[in-house]
């Protein structure tokens, strides 16, 4: 037996091999989908293994047929004959070939094309019981045997090409999407930009946020080029934009009350008191607290010792009630700061139990407090579960104890959410700055914004 491999494009290019090399009587043992080529594994082209098996030892044995002629073979035969053909190959220790179930289901594919063309193309003179031995065949045109195979073996191409060009489209949009995210190979972003984007990465910032200040700077450097010194300061520009869009004033005047919400140990108390502190002595406005912090043992006591020390009056609630009560109270002050218990913002419960607390007056604000020290994920979380309560502006504290300011630009960039104010520290009133998009821009360049 001779048995022979071709790796080919189409299933039409393979018939015509075979015929060519193997002759007519060349039998499809198996076809399966390889990929071949490509670099680094990528790029590989796809391709059609096909295995062929011609019987030599039956061509020596047997006269040379004539031209046109045939043995005619009963249709009932047709299947078992290739099935027969095809064990036989496999009996061939040195030249057998492992195939998986996706290639015997190939090969099954295969055989019964076959199967179905000789079974509709055959042609034998055996009718009405006669013998076989006086029947007259019929020549029939050199190449008629694969007709109908090749019919039939179009069919299963033309389905294999539609899912090969499928795959390859697939294939192709997934490396460009990593390519376009990572990799030296096809970097998108400049050299003259990778210092940058090597600071802005170290500070945590997302790529989908650092992505967005490059692009008008590339565009810029694409029509006319920019030295090192030109690009650092159109990104030091770029970054200042996005805060100068972001920062809005502190406290309104026409603000009645403030709301102060957060998780835990992120300095709620401490802010409020040096919001106290700014609203008194700069805007000249009568002040009084609220807390409904009674979790906490020493929540109350804190804010009542501000409240002694700055000589305004506090309101402890428990209840709705009770706020409407404390808000009464204190209706002769220009401002109210209500200090909301911190809870945990993973417990939607728990945070939906503020809302309550949070009496729906007119000319009120509600901010909510960060801590510089929590990770962008943890911060996108919080914000998610409190901006149910009608947020509208951020506070970032703690911004002495932390190298990176990245998260508060992922925040920013996220939600809809006005900075306010940060704190540095713990000192009333003195750490509670209105924030600078310049100095923001400096603390997140580093030596790049000097």
């Amino acid at each position: 037996m001779r048995v022979k491999q071709y790796v080919v494009e189409t299933m039409p290019e393979a018939m015509l091999q075979i015929r060519k090399d193997l002759g007519s009587d060349a039998v499809i043992l198996s076809t399966k989908e390889i990929k071949v080529g490509g670099v680094m594994g990528m790029f590989r082209k796809k391709r059609i293994e096909v295995v062929a098996a011609v019987d030599k030892e039956e061509t020596k044995q047997s006269p040379k047929p004539v031209q046109h002629q045939f043995t005619p073979v009963p249709r009932a035969f047709v299947p078992e004959a290739y099935r027969q053909t095809a064990r036989s190959f496999a009996a061939v220790s040195d030249e057998s070939v492992t195939t998986d179930r996706a290639d015997q289901n190939a090969q099954e594919k295969s055989v019964a094309a076959m199967s179905k063309f000789e079974s509709n193309n055959i042609v034998t003179d055996i009718d009405n019981g006669s013998d076989s031995s006086s029947t007259e065949h019929k020549p029939r045109p050199q190449g008629a045997d694969f007709s109908g195979l090749t019919t039939a073996s179009t069919q299963l191409a033309s389905d294999l090409q539609q899912d090969k060009l499928m795959n390859e489209l697939q294939d192709l949009k997934q490396m460009m999407t990593k390519l376009s995210k990572q990799g030296t190979s096809a970097d998108p972003v400049p050299e003259e930009l990778h210092k940058i984007r090597e600071r802005l990465m170290e500070q945590d910032v997302w790529p989908e946020v650092w992505e967005s200040w490059f692009d008008s700077i590339q565009a810029r450097f694409t029509e006319g080029g920019l030295n090192e010194q030109e690009i650092e300061q159109a990104v030091r520009l770029e970054v200042m934009h996005f805060l100068e869009n972001r920062i809005d004033e502190g406290i309104l005047p026409t603000t009645r009350i403030v709301y102060v919400a957060g998780p835990t140990g992120v300095g709620k108390t401490t802010t409020i008191a040096k919001l106290a502190a700014e609203q008194m002595f700069k805007k000249q406005r009568k002040v009084g607290f609220i807390t409904s912090d009674t979790y906490r043992i020493s929540a109350v006591e804190q804010l009542r010792t501000y409240a002694s020390i700055l000589n305004v009056p506090l309101e402890v609630v428990q209840s709705p009630g009770d706020t409407q009560r404390a808000i009464s109270r204190l209706e002769d002050c220009d401002l109210i700061f209500m200090d909301t218990a911190g809870r945990n913002y993973r417990n939607e419960l728990l945070v939906s139990e503020l809302q309550s607390l949070l009496a729906p007056v007119e000319n009120s604000e509600t901010f909510l407090v960060m801590s510089m020290t929590s990770k962008s994920a943890d911060m996108v979380q919080i914000t998610e579960h409190f901006s149910k309560y009608g947020l509208g502006k951020v506070i970032f504290t703690k911004m002495d104890e932390t190298g990176s300011c990245g998260p508060m630009f992922n925040l920013l960039y996220r939600f809809p959410l006005k900075l306010a104010y940060v704190a540095n520290g713990q000192n009333v009133p003195d750490d509670l700055l209105k924030p600078a998009a310049d100095l923001l821009s400096k603390q997140l360049l580093g030596e790049l914004a000097q």
